[in-house]
């Protein structure tokens, strides 16, 4: 009996393993298809690395990523929000997240996450507040403040 649960066990823990190493093997297919701008076929693999793990920011931030390449900010945004909602403090997708929101328009949307981005570490951020967001800006160029 102990025999048949430590192989069952083992036949679990492999196969935990195995589809681990398969959402990791298709985020590194996706992030190459990105770079190659295949940006349809990287979205198919975050679609299947996804439904295998739907709780992997990077996947979210990703796919958002490869939406935003085809001009779906919209779809890009809502994968921006999971990645945010799964790791808050990912500091690269407020950043993101703002560049999709400027491309729809929403520069205050836009201004406030790049804020959040700098003040979670992305230090890029600043170049695009200090470019697009003079108005929104205190005096000393430190902070966000909305526009009226």
């Amino acid at each position: 009996m102990k025999k048949i649960f430590l192989m069952l066990t083992l036949v679990l823990l492999s196969i935990s393993v195995f589809s681990q190493e398969t959402v990791r093997e298709l985020l590194d297919q996706g992030v190459n298809q990105i770079t190659r701008k295949n940006y349809k076929k990287a979205i198919e693999l975050f679609d299947k690395a996804i439904a295998m793990d739907n709780g992997d920011q990077e996947l979210y931030a990703h796919r958002g990523q490869a939406k935003h390449y085809l001009g779906l900010y919209q779809e890009a945004i809502l994968d921006y929000n999971k990645a945010i909602q799964l790791e808050p403090d990912y500091a690269e997708v407020y950043h993101l997240r703002g560049l999709a929101k400027a491309e729809l328009k929403d520069m205050n949307g836009a201004c406030e996450d790049w804020e959040k981005s700098y003040e979670k570490g992305e230090k890029r951020a600043m170049e695009l507040l200090i470019e697009f967001c003079k108005d929104y800006l205190d005096n000393d160029g430190s902070t966000v403040k909305p526009k009226k």
